[in-house]
């Protein structure tokens, strides 16, 4: 973290996301791993930088980039957020959270009678 921002956090960040994407920009398969670096103390006054090689990002709160063009859907930052916070880990496909099936539904019982 302090590499890329400048900024010195907690322990050791945590897992928070894998996304698997079959190809990207025609270099085969890719898995990007989210972390979560923990937060800024209240009344902190730490400037975030963010390194050379990033200098088509930016560094945005939750509720300020209206009209951003975003490197991830709304629902995946919502994912990971929501994993961050939970202490749980969100499995994205193609960069779009991946709904986990639940047990499979039993069919109707039968009644008596014919069938």
């Amino acid at each position: 973290m302090r590499e890329e921002t400048g900024v010195e956090l907690g322990p050791v960040p945590r897992l928070i996301g894998v996304d698997h994407r079959v190809d990207v920009l025609g270099t085969g398969p890719v898995l990007d791993r989210f972390f979560y670096g923990g937060t800024l103390p209240d009344g902190a006054h730490t400037t975030v930088r963010l390194s050379a090689e990033h200098d088509r990002h930016g560094w945005f709160a939750p509720v300020d980039p209206h009209g951003t063009p975003l490197a991830a859907g709304a629902r995946t930052l919502t994912a990971l957020h929501e994993a961050a916070l939970s202490a749980s880990v969100v499995c994205l496909r193609e960069g779009s959270p991946s709904v986990t099936p639940g047990p499979p539904t039993p069919p109707p019982a039968r009644t008596s009678g014919p069938p």
